[in-house]
Parts: C-alpha cells; sequence; structure tokens
C-alpha cells in the first residue's frame, strides 16, 4: 500500500514550519491533535492481500516421512465472508495435487490426483506501536469441494484423513504468510519518519515580511482499529505544536531517522484546530489609516481649536500600534499615539484598545496646546481605526476547506468539512502585524481503490 502520500500529504498544508529563527513570536503555544478518522476498504486490503500472497502456498517434494507428495496452490482469491465483533472472517480456495506410494498386492505405485477445497481464516487487525498494520490470523476451518481419491490399476484408495491432517497441521503456515503479506504491505513507519521531517523542515510563508511558520511534532496516537461493515475503522492523531516566528532560519534542523512509539488511546477528539497566521504590513496600515484620517479636521473646546492631519504614519513600540500624526491648524507639529490592537468580531478588524497620547507627546502638549489633552483626538482615532479582516477570514476558511477535502493520491483523498474560523491574537512585530486566526475542522481519512 502506498502510504507515502497520505501522510506527508496531508501534514504539509498544516506544517508550515520554521527552525530556530532571529525574532520568535511571543504568544501562547497550543498544541493541536489533528485527527484522522480512517476508512480502509476492505476490498482494498482483500485485494492486496490477493496480490501478495503466492499462488503456491506449500510444496512437499518427498515420499521419505510419511509416503505422500503434495502441492497447494491458489485456485483463486480470497474473499471476505463476515465482519463480526472486530473479527474478519474469509475463506480462501485452493487446488491440492497429492502422490501417494502404495502397494498392493506386493506391487508398487504411486498414484496422484487432484481436487479442491477451501479454507476459512479468522482475523483480528491492530497497529503496532512501530506503526505496522497487524493481523492475528487462524484457520477455522476446511471443506472438501471435490474429495481425494487415488485411483490405481488395482483399488481406488481415499486419502481425505490423510490429506485431511497435512492441511490442517500446515494452517498455521497458511495464516503467517497472510501475516506477513499485510504487514509488509501495511507498513506505516516510513512515511510517519518523512512526514515528522517535512513537518520540521523551515519554509518561508512570506518573502516580503520574512515571515515563517513552525510546526514541532510531538507524537502519534491511536485509537484501536475496528472492522464496521466493509470497512476496517480507527482514528490517527498527530499533536504538534504550530508557531509563527519572523527572521531567518539559523540552521535547518537535522533529520530524524526514529519517531516516538505510536500511543495507543481510547477516543481522540474529532474536531482539530489550526493556527493561521497572516501578515498585515505596515505599509498596508499606513494606507489604510491615511485613507481614514489624512485632511480630517479634529474640533476642541466647541470648536474654539481646529487641527487638520496633514501627515500620517503607522509604526510599532513594544505591543503598541504607534501614529505619528503631522498637524496643522490650532497646533502645528507632530503628536504621537499609541493604542494595542485587538480584534473586534463586530467590526471583523484589527481596532485599538487603550488608546492614549505617549508621554512625551503629552508633556509637550501641557506647554503648548493643553486643550488637545481632553481625549478627543484619541476617541476619534480609538472609534474610526480599523484593519478589515474579512477578507483573510474568508482566504484562511478557503484554505482550510480546500485542504480538507483534498485527494492525496490515487484511491486515498480526505472528507472534511469547517466547524469554525475565528481570529484570535493581534501581535506587533519589527516587520509586520500579525493576525492569528483558528481554525476549526474535521475531516475523515478515505483508503478506497488503491
Amino acid at each position: 500500500m502506498k502510504m507515502k502520500k497520505l501522510f506527508v500529504g496531508f501534514l504539509l498544508p498544516f506544517s508550515l514550519a520554521a527552525q530556530n529563527v532571529n525574532i520568535p513570536m511571543v504568544f501562547e503555544k497550543k498544541p493541536s491533535t489533528i485527527s484522522i478518522p480512517l476508512d480502509i476498504s476492505l476490498e482494498d486490503i482483500q485485494n492486496q492481500i490477493n496480490l501478495g500472497l503466492p499462488d503456491l502456498i506449500y510444496e512437499d517434494n518427498s515420499f521419505a516421512d510419511d509416503g505422500l507428495k503434495v502441492k497447494v496452490w491458489r485456485k483463486g482469491n480470497l474473499i471476505f465472508t463476515e465482519n463480526k465483533d472486530g473479527t474478519l472472517t474469509y475463506e480462501v480456495p485452493l487446488k491440492v495435487w497429492a502422490q501417494k506410494e502404495i502397494t498392493v498386492l506386493g506391487i508398487s505405485q504411486a498414484p496422484s490426483t487432484d481436487f479442491e477445497i477451501k479454507i476459512k481464516f479468522a482475523s483480528k487487525f491492530r497497529i503496532s506501536e512501530d506503526y505496522e498494520l497487524i493481523t492475528q490470523t487462524k484457520g477455522l476451518s476446511f471443506t472438501w469441494i471435490t474429495k481425494p481419491v487415488l485411483k490405481s490399476s488395482l483399488v481406488d484408495v481415499p486419502i481425505g484423513p490423510i490429506i485431511g491432517r497435512v492441511i490442517t497441521s500446515n494452517m498455521p503456515l497458511f495464516a503467517e504468510q497472510i501475516d506477513e503479506t499485510i504487514r509488509k504491505n501495511y507498513s506505516l513507519k516510513p512515511y510517519v519518519i518523512e512526514a515528522w521531517n517535512v513537518a520540521k523542515r523551515p519554509i518561508q510563508v512570506s518573502e516580503e515580511y520574512n515571515t515563517w511558520f513552525r510546526a514541532d511534532p510531538l507524537e502519534v496516537i491511536s485509537t484501536p482499529l475496528q472492522s464496521v461493515g466493509a470497512s476496517i475503522k480507527g482514528t490517527i492523531g498527530i499533536k504538534i505544536f504550530l508557531e509563527t516566528f519572523v527572521g531567518t532560519p539559523l540552521y535547518t534542523p537535522s533529520m530524524v531517522v526514529e519517531v516516538p512509539k505510536l500511543k495507543m488511546v481510547n477516543a481522540i477528539p474529532e474536531e482539530f484546530e489550526v493556527q493561521l497566521v497572516n501578515v498585515i504590513s505596515y505599509e498596508q496600515a499606513n494606507e489604510i489609516s491615511r485613507k481614514m484620517f489624512l485632511d480630517e479636521t479634529f474640533e476642541f473646546k466647541n470648536g474654539k481649536y481646529k487641527i487638520v492631519v496633514k501627515d500620517l504614519v503607522v509604526a510599532h513600540e513594544n505591543e503598541n500600534i504607534v501614529f505619528q500624526i503631522q498637524t496643522t491648524g490650532s497646533f502645528k507639529g507632530q503628536i504621537k499615539i499609541q493604542g494595542i490592537p485587538v480584534y473586534d468580531p463586530e467590526k471583523k478588524s484589527v481596532v485599538l484598545k487603550d488608546v492614549k497620547l505617549d508621554v512625551k507627546t503629552r508633556n509637550i502638549l501641557h506647554k503648548a496646546a493643553a486643550w488637545l489633552l481632553e481625549g478627543t483626538l484619541e476617541k476619534r482615532i480609538a472609534e474610526e481605526f480599523a484593519l478589515p479582516l474579512e477578507e483573510i477570514i474568508e482566504f484562511s476558511k478557503k484554505s482550510v476547506l480546500e485542504t480538507v477535502n483534498s485527494e492525496l493520491s490515487k484511491g486515498i483523498r480526505m472528507k472534511g468539512q469547517i466547524i469554525s474560523v475565528n481570529p484570535d491574537q493581534v501581535i506587533v512585530t519589527e516587520e509586520a502585524i500579525l493576525a492569528v486566526v483558528n481554525s476549526r475542522a474535521k475531516v475523515q481519512l478515505i483508503v478506497k481503490g488503491m
């Protein structure tokens, strides 16, 4: 089974990664568990087993031990017949050739015969801590399609009991071949390792503002597999930290050759959360702010004093957005106002709280224009300033929706829906303003037709 694209392709959209960059953004690291419900078609498993099983499954070319030579071939494909209580039952039709050494009236002969039987097996499925799909198979019984009879020139010799003992004693061998075929075709570990390394690889998401994401995988968890209807079902969860950084990666992380053991859990939340970070440049903030305030007139003391905004520059200072405003009118000079950016869900925009004149500006105005200290300017800016995020939210929603409804490779596709897309934090950096959007989604991984 080609599982490579399953893991790498699923992780990549949520692992835009960076490692050890110069200026880390300080905000809460939320571990996300990406839930991947598995739905593996029994028809697909059946086909994989049939492709992997040899045609000749048993051969004894010597009369030495029991006077019997036997060869056993698959007559047809393995077919599932029942799926109940976590156990799969199936049948394999076999063709048997047998040759028996016999002596009648002092005459030695070695007649042969062909006949057919059907063997019934039962298997239980699980995923091992080493990411292998493991089956525990046992032979249940067999039935004759045609009974074995040796026809010699002197007498017909029924050899059903002898052949029955051979088949019964070799059922564990047949079961072992089935288990080994499944184990070889459904080993997930190489793809988990590759996905782990892909997630840690630095990927730049904004060249202009040198913004990076880092996905730090923590562990992989899984619920027990269950056989339900025409499928094997279970859930795999990938726990990761998603972070944002600004600056150039100092080095490429080393490749891992091992990953933590798979942990089995009773349940994994169906929904998962992905943090998407969107960049608002200071150039964009300047453009929006100038459209709002440039050439605007502000009145004070019931119209006694008036100022006009002739220029405006948006900058930053610690966690604050800073407006450097050049005015004319009753006061000619620079006024510096700062505020903390937050998200307003009603306006769907980044707005400012705790808007105030900076200390240096207040000291100047106390002497030159105390009437500016009444708060009119700060109040207007707090009410009117807004960096719209509606388009960003819709883009984030579209990106997640496309990701959770895509085909990863032939026979492996995701089917999902978005539960919610909600802006979270607004972070001020040297290069830009970062708007963090949290997306919650549900996704199902369907494996069929490989």
